[in-house]
């Protein structure tokens, strides 16, 4: 048994807290896991050159935890790395930008974090010269999708082999983007507008089209993004998004997302902060019946087969 999740913000709580990457809550206390790590480069109210300095800074606190920590876990690159890691017992962190602006709209930047390590990439979390996110909702923008920079991007990533992760696109912007993006996209920390009406949310035409092309969709444990009604926000219902997708695009495209660190400490009760985060949502998999296969490939082989296939 494996953990893989494919969005935390945990990285900013290195930078602001001086603690390590590895945690009591953030990783599997039983299992080895393998966690994609968000450099977030968006920030509200920031210039590009702020953003960029700021991508610049996480990955610096990225590295340096790589080092420090390297009896307990490793940066994973290749699926190869992956298999190094697990086989050595160690936990894996795998590099993303969340928010492109940080590379102030140039191939060569884009590029150099490629070099770095970074192997998923979220055009816009804010709307930017790359894209429109999916805050034009709240914004009342025109939703225009990718810009032409944008696209020039993605064919650069194309060629470089980037997976693109579309969880705050806007819908333009989805649609634009899985056309055009040659490895299945992912949606790394979304759930589904259907059980609740967010737009951070996929639709499920959103949810077809990404699954219909291999992708993957990784859960999010954001409590705005399970429920509209505050009192139902809980893991009951977090995982009857799980028990949507396996009704509506069956058990083949859907791991956790759980957006660690990056929810402003408010989890869905009952879970908690005081043990491993991952090892409670197994645990309660196991409580509420789910066959050990859907475990399985909900906590790990989904995702294990897509990086086998495209990183």
């Amino acid at each position: 048994m494996y953990i893989i999740d494919s969005h935390c913000d945990s990285i900013q709580q290195v930078d602001q807290r001086n603690h390590g990457i590895v945690n009591p809550y953030n990783f599997s206390g039983r299992y080895p896991q393998l966690q994609l790590v968000a450099a977030f480069c968006s920030w509200p109210g920031e210039d590009k050159r702020k953003s960029y300095e700021r991508a610049c800074r996480y990955i610096g606190q990225f590295l340096i935890a790589m080092e420090n920590e390297k009896d307990r876990v490793m940066q994973v690159k290749t699926s190869a790395d992956i298999e190094t890691a697990f086989a050595a017992g160690k936990h894996g962190a795998m590099l993303t930008i969340e928010g492109g602006t940080g590379i102030m709209g140039s191939v060569d930047i884009f590029r150099e974090f490629r070099q770095i390590g970074v192997r998923v990439f979220g055009l816009a979390w804010l709307s930017n010269d790359l894209a429109k996110s999916n805050r034009v909702f709240d914004d009342g923008e025109e939703d225009t999708g990718l810009t032409d920079i944008g696209r020039e991007i993605v064919a650069e990533g194309n060629r470089l082999g980037m997976i693109f992760d579309v969880s705050h696109l806007s819908d333009k912007s989805f649609r634009d983007i899985i056309e055009i993006a040659e490895k299945p996209v992912i949606a790394s920390h979304s759930n589904f507008r259907a059980l609740c009406g967010h737009s951070r949310n996929l639709t499920d035409e959103m949810a077809k089209a990404l699954v219909d092309r291999g992708g993957m969709i990784g859960l999010n444990l954001c409590t705005s993004f399970i429920h509209e009604e505050p009192e139902k926000r809980t893991l009951e219902y977090f995982f009857n998004h799980l028990d949507y997708c396996l009704e509506k695009f069956g058990e083949d495209c859907i791991g956790f997302g759980g957006d660690v660190d990056g929810v402003s400490g408010v989890y869905p009760a009952p879970l908690t902060t005081e043990r491993p985060i991952h090892d409670q949502l197994i645990e309660y998999m196991e409580d509420r019946g789910y066959s050990a296969e859907i475990i399985e490939k909900t906590a790990y082989r989904n995702y294990l087969n897509y990086f086998k296939k495209y990183l």
